[in-house]
């Protein structure tokens, strides 16, 4: 059963600081017996983003232009692929996330199977707080959708664990 797990790596001031988030957090779902899409953004670096990436989704092309398109239909397949659930890191923006959170809470308008979806937040991380086109996404009109905000990194391993337990 696999987990869809996505979250900013450019974007961030210092890859090496979020990457110990994100291997936390990844640690969290693997333990839960799940496996996880790619691990790319437990990157310490660009060079271990790109082999961690093509540990998942294979030798991506050279050219710099294909590799972008190849990246991003990888990933979107993935999220739109035979996942249990989707688990996104939102505290840093990036438009990537944005586009993995779209097409994930968007599966059912695609004929897809609903899954449920958790992004966690760490409160007062990102000056601008977090986006609104992602705090505008209620539970009323996405029951699948989930946003936690957390304040370290083992409140935000319990958020995630009892996320999971809940799955079927």
């Amino acid at each position: 059963m696999k987990v869809f797990y996505g979250a900013a790596i450019q974007g961030a001031e210092n890859r090496k600081l979020r990457s110990k988030v994100h291997q936390s957090l990844i640690s969290s779902i693997k333990d839960q017996g799940f496996e996880v899409y790619t691990e790319h953004t437990t990157g310490k670096t660009y060079d271990e983003a790109i082999e961690k990436l093509e540990q998942s989704i294979g030798k991506m092309p050279k050219g710099d232009i294909e590799r972008r398109i190849y990246v991003r239909n990888k990933m979107i397949e993935g999220v739109e692929g035979d996942i249990k659930a989707a688990v996104f890191e939102v505290s840093t923006p990036s438009l990537g996330t944005g586009i993995e959170i779209a097409h994930a809470y968007l599966r059912p308008r695609l004929g897809l199977k609903t899954v449920p979806i958790l992004a966690l937040y760490e409160k007062d991380y990102w000056p601008n707080k977090l986006s609104t086109m992602i705090r505008g996404l209620s539970e009323k009109d996405f029951s699948y959708f989930k946003i936690k905000e957390y304040s370290n990194i083992k409140e935000a391993e319990n958020l995630l664990k009892d996320f999971l337990k809940n799955l079927e």
